[in-house]
């Protein structure tokens, strides 16, 4: 099942088993990334509605505090609904 994804007012459609960036990016939608593999913070967004799953990724790109804020790597961010966020800004 593909779902909607609103990020900062961009809308794609992203796949369970696909990350947000990696959809994103097919889409021609940008989200800032650097090493797209969890270890940079680049691609660091706000969830603000909906359910999703994190894989693996850096304490120091995204501490244990952060997650529990609902803060997500886009890289390592895989949609379980329709979610609705916004871009960190650096």
């Amino acid at each position: 099942m593909a779902y909607q994804i609103n990020i900062g007012g961009e809308v794609f459609s992203c796949g369970e088993n696909v990350d947000l960036l990696k959809a994103a990016k097919s889409q021609q939608v940008k989200i800032p990334y650097g090493c797209a593999n969890g270890g940079c913070g680049m691609c660091k967004v706000k969830i603000k509605e909906g359910e999703y799953k994190i894989g693996l990724c850096s304490k120091g790109a995204l501490s244990d505090e952060e997650r529990q804020q609902g803060y997500v790597l886009a890289c390592k961010t895989y949609p379980l609904s329709h979610l609705i966020g916004e871009l960190v800004k650096y």
